[in-house]
């Protein structure tokens, strides 16, 4: 006999909210217990990406300031529109205003990945699951996914949005009200403050197809009347789309308010997109880089016991397969899709029939759609034709496409475990449940471990090593009489010295930046080269590089430069994996400076008064009339005054901000203003007071009724 079709799984009790969040942060505890000892992650984009980014948002909220500006990558650029620092998100505006930065980061990890299994297991129980099998499923979702993209802090900052708004939606669809309304909108505009929106649009497409697809009140009740093999009434079936249509509907409403509560994050993205190497015109950008190769869905049954394999993953013998028809690039990170084995027989159960009448009355089925149009769409075939739609032109990798399909595949398994166990006492239920996971859990972790995912826990992390750094006390000190910027090889580790660096390592960049006027080289092109060749020194003076950081010592150095020092470096030996190996630090002897001045013999007098992200104010001392010039990226938003009156910028855009003065001695002071914040706050707020306004009245009306 099959489970009554009117079981109600929307309501849980204490008792199971405990015990999920108890396996959820024993699990996330377990997986990442290397925090606990004081260890960090290193590789990827941890140290290149994340942490500099970090590091002046950290350094901003102990100012008292909104970090708007990054000054130290490259000439600068809008952290808050480039989203990944994630400024607005609350867990970033308490955790790096109460921790340092490694620890902040690490207890984000912790607490994001213990609140995705509680959300995924809470949406699995919407789903008919029983209290069990969602458990295992929300374990197979969550570290199915996400441990191979631990490098990827965005995977699991925005993830875990992911099967909160499905539960939202859910919620919404069973019993549609402003509360409901308002909880799913919120849901969605806090994935967006999270940043890196691809998963934020991934998580509003796959709300949007459940609500489409999920199956109605309406017919749940009827099935559940016995009735279901006999033709419905007339206007049931008329009926049942509509409402479909109308739960769809109702699902873009939230979206569009998610959009407006989210404003004051996404007005600046928007506008540095429009003004970045993704808007159209450049190469650079490819949307079908970081999809699927069809072949590569093999490792749902040969994961890390083949495809994983060192030899395999160095090979890259996944790109060589027919049916690849995408032209971009990809990885073992973006290409992964695993769910257990035991998971995966679990599955196959629903080939039995007992089982799927057991299952008739959940969504098996949407969820089967969704997982497979998820696999469909990561493989990249439809790129070409979904880039000119709204929103899929705008990110790469459609392997990300596949958390809707580790969801799905998750749901099903715990539903064909059901139905295998429906006739077993609650007992047998939860041993063999537990044994499943126990069994399960290593199986995913092993896929996910190196060489596919590119980070790991060291016990001792480089940033603890940044206070015992010989080259980030030099850097400062040279910093701290002239502002330096640095030629190093790996993009913005120069950053976590406390200063500028080229070249940049950016996923949203200013345009400028992805031109080749710019590019450097960072090495000599071979071994009896000079280095800095005359045409590079011209290029590192133009962009006012100070220093070059090597990692093997220079045999035909420039004239222009000299040693500064040498030796292993605690800091960034780790970063790279160096061991003791020297690292070589040269100094440009006759660098152009951070201001230069037109013309160059109307210089008298120079000195810096504030250095901060998105402000600086310096002193110039001129015999004439002359321009200004700053060395930092010029972008919408930058504003001068001269001697504290407002001022015309020569430009509107560029690597150098601009001004005219008059003969004498001036304080110019640049401030980062930009209207597109401003706009954005403004749009947010009243968002939400018209969100609560609504909320606040319903409630008044439903008291007095």
């Amino acid at each position: 006999m099959s489970r009554p079709a009117t079981a109600n799984c929307h309501e849980t009790s204490w008792r199971e909210w405990l015990v999920a969040l108890v396996i959820g942060c024993g699990l996330s505890l377990y997986v990442w217990r290397g925090f606990l000892a004081g260890g960090g992650l290193v590789g990827g984009d941890t140290y290149p990406y994340f942490f500099p980014q970090k590091q002046v948002l950290a350094e901003a909220f102990a100012r008292g300031e909104i970090p708007l500006w990054h000054n130290r990558t490259s000439l600068g650029y809008p952290l808050l529109a480039e989203s990944q620092a994630g400024v607005f998100y609350p867990t970033n505006q308490v955790l790096y205003r109460l921790l340092d930065i490694h620890s902040a980061y690490h207890a984000s990890i912790l607490l994001h990945y213990a609140a995705a299994f509680v959300f995924a297991w809470r949406f699995c129980r919407s789903q008919q699951l029983s209290a069990t099998s969602a458990l295992l499923a929300a374990m197979v979702f969550v570290y199915g996914w996400f441990p191979v993209r631990v490098s990827l802090e965005w995977s699991i900052i925005g993830g875990v949005w992911f099967p909160f708004c499905l539960w939202m939606t859910e919620r919404f669809l069973q019993k549609p009200n402003r509360r409901r309304f308002a909880c799913l909108s919120l849901g969605l505009a806090t994935h967006l403050l999270a940043g890196h929106f691809t998963l934020a649009f991934i998580t509003q497409l796959t709300c949007l197809g459940f609500a489409f697809l999920s199956r109605p009140r309406q017919s749940i009740a009827y099935v559940a009347t016995g009735l279901g093999a006999e033709s419905p009434p007339v206007g049931f079936v008329p009926t049942m789309i509509l409402n479909r249509w109308r739960a769809a509907a109702g699902v873009v409403a939230a979206i569009g308010v998610a959009v407006t509560l989210a404003a004051v994050q996404l007005v600046p993205t928007y506008e540095l997109r429009q003004l970045s190497q993704r808007d159209g015109s450049h190469a650079v950008f490819n949307p079908s880089d970081g999809h699927m190769p069809p072949m590569y869905l093999t490792q749902l049954v040969a994961s890390w016991w083949y495809w994983h394999t060192p030899e395999m993953a160095a090979s890259r013998e996944s790109l060589k397969h027919p049916f690849l028809l995408s032209a971009g690039d990809t990885n073992p990170v973006e290409a992964h899709l695993y769910v257990g084995l035991i998971p995966l027989l679990l599955m196959m159960s629903l080939l039995s029939t007992p089982v799927r009448k057991f299952v008739r009355t959940t969504n098996w089925k949407a969820w089967g759609i969704l997982a497979v149009a998820g696999i469909l769409y990561a493989f990249g075939w439809f790129v070409p034709i979904f880039r000119h739609l709204p929103g899929f032109g705008f990110f790469i990798g459609p392997g990300r496409y596949t958390i809707i399909t580790t969801l799905g595949f998750a749901i099903i398994a715990g539903l064909g475990l059901d139905g295998l166990l429906r006739r077993r006492s609650s007992t047998v239920r939860i041993v063999l449940t537990t044994l499943i996971g126990v069994i399960t859990l290593p199986d995913l972790l092993k896929s996910a471990e190196y060489p596919v995912c590119d980070a790991q826990v060291v016990e001792y992390p480089p940033l603890r090593g940044l206070n015992e750094s010989w080259l980030a006390k030099t850097l400062q000190d040279e910093d701290s009489k002239s502002p330096v910027r640095l030629l190093s090889g790996g993009p913005n580790i120069g950053n976590l010295f406390g200063v500028s660096s080229v070249p940049q390592y950016l996923g949203l960049g200013p345009a400028e930046y992805f031109s080749k006027e710019l590019a450097v080289d960072t090495q000599p092109k071979s071994a009896d080269s000079v280095f800095p060749a005359p045409e590079q020194l011209q290029r590192l003076k133009l962009l006012a590089v100070t220093h070059v950081l090597t990692t093997e010592p220079v045999q035909n150095l420039s004239e222009e430069c000299e040693l500064l020092g040498s030796g292993p470096d605690a800091f960034l030996n780790r970063v790279w994996g160096r061991g003791t190996a020297d690292c070589f630090l040269y100094r440009l002897k006759n660098a152009a400076g951070r201001v230069a001045v037109e013309p160059t013999s109307a210089l008298t007098q120079l000195h810096f008064l504030r250095r901060s992200s998105g402000d600086v104010e310096f002193e110039v001392d001129v015999r004439d009339a002359a321009e200004v010039h700053l060395v930092e990226l010029m972008f919408p938003g930058w504003e001068v005054a001269v001697d504290g009156n407002r001022a015309e910028a020569l430009q509107s855009s560029g690597i150098s901000r601009s001004v005219s003065v008059p003969a004498g001695k001036h304080v110019i002071r640049w401030r980062y203003r930009p209207q597109s914040f401003q706009w954005g706050a403004i749009v947010s707020l009243l968002s939400v007071a018209v969100l609560g306004i609504c909320c606040i009245r319903r409630r008044d009306n439903n008291s007095r009724g």
